[in-house]
């Protein structure tokens, strides 16, 4: 039987709604930024705070075709929400904006993580074409403006909200996502056993890591390079992608003789990806754009050094523990992964930066800032 206070204690507490992603989507960065955030809003927020999730559902009958799912995100997601609102409304992924048209702004905060598709019609991310409009993007976008307060996930995200989609500075409060705990340095016996999932016994060649598929990853950039460090480095290396290879990818690696050399691994799942870090000898990160950048934090969490561009939000992410070029510098991104494979003393020094500056990135201090936007607007 609950207590008086308990009873008590419920009724003074306020009620925050996560609003998710269709799992139909597949975006699993979405689904583990809401978890994760879910899980230290509940530790964090213990009597003050009654924080649920709510995950949308297709209409019956409808399909996962692209035009099903446009209907479910942009005209059933919005009659949902409509009667599930909660003293605080948080939509987790600023992709359902729109959904600002349906709950209540004035109790309605949103998450955002990039801009991509807007700043590249833009012409704001160099060396990527413009591409064209995207209109059902721009719907979600332009609604932004009318929360009562966004989460950027970086500065360079805030700065994209106040430039591309007129909202104004006091309105976003930067907070950097976490880092899960899976993320770390493995134990000898934990790399032997990781070598033998992978089936990559008696090969004693350089692991250079690459993830990603988006055309802002630039991986014709990552094979260039990789193709110049083959040149530098006069002991066997092989590349390893993680992630699909569409036709021109292998187009390019076909192109730059790279054939043989390029370990592909499509069905990596996320609890795997720890595994891959910690068997690599580089990450090799040269983005175009990143509103944030998990991959180069993951890795410098399993105590593998970083080569990454200084493009989008990666300088203030990376900080001093990994070494940065220019994305199309291709000549500068060979000679810094050849510089850690060959100097032992500034592999270790950039080993051990990374290792700081990841414990930097926690859930707990994301779900404290989240919290302090809470108590502002509960006030």
């Amino acid at each position: 039987m609950k207590s008086k206070q308990d009873v008590l204690s419920k009724q003074m507490s306020l009620s925050v709604t996560l609003f998710c992603d269709f799992s139909e989507d597949r975006r699993i960065s979405m689904d583990v930024y809401a978890d994760s955030l879910r899980d230290g809003l509940r530790e964090h927020g213990v009597g003050r705070y009654d924080v649920s999730d709510y995950r949308p559902h297709l209409p019956p009958g409808l399909s996962h075709g692209n035009w099903s799912m446009r209907f479910a995100r942009y005209v059933s997601y919005p009659f949902q929400a409509r009667y599930r609102q909660a003293g605080i409304n948080h939509i987790i992924d600023h992709g359902y904006g729109h959904l600002l048209y349906a709950l209540d702004p004035a109790r309605t905060v949103v998450t955002v993580h990039d801009l991509i598709p807007l700043v590249r019609w833009r012409e704001g991310i160099s060396g990527v074409s413009r591409g064209g409009k995207p209109w059902l993007n721009l719907i979600s976008f332009y609604a932004l403006r009318r929360a009562a307060h966004l989460f950027a996930d970086s500065d360079s995200t805030r700065n994209d909200l106040i430039l591309f989609c007129n909202c104004t500075a006091e309105q976003i409060t930067v907070v950097h996502p976490g880092l899960d705990s899976i993320f770390r340095p493995y134990t000898s016996t934990e790399k032997l056993r990781a070598v033998r999932t992978f089936g990559l016994a008696g090969n004693d060649a350089k692991r250079i890591m690459i993830i990603g598929s988006g055309f802002y990853k630039n991986f014709s950039g990552a094979l260039a390079a990789f193709a110049r460090l083959r040149e530098l480095y006069d002991q066997p290396i092989v590349l390893v992608k993680v992630g699909q290879m569409d036709t021109e990818n292998n187009r390019l690696v076909k192109e730059l003789g790279l054939g043989g050399l390029v370990l592909n691994l499509p069905n990596v799942s996320r609890a795997q990806l720890p595994d891959i870090y910690n068997l690599v000898d580089c990450l090799l990160f040269p983005s175009h754009y990143e509103g944030f950048g998990w991959p180069p934090l993951e890795a410098m969490a399993c105590g593998t050094p970083v080569v990454a561009s200084n493009a989008g939000s990666l300088p203030e992410v990376i900080g001093d523990a990994g070494i940065m070029c220019e994305p199309n510098d291709v000549e500068a991104l060979a000679r810094s992964m050849h510089d850690l494979l060959t100097v032992h003393a500034l592999r270790e020094e950039f080993v051990q930066r990374g290792l700081l500056r990841a414990k930097c990135f926690t859930w707990q201090e994301t779900a404290r800032k989240t919290f302090d936007i809470y108590e502002r607007m509960s006030r």
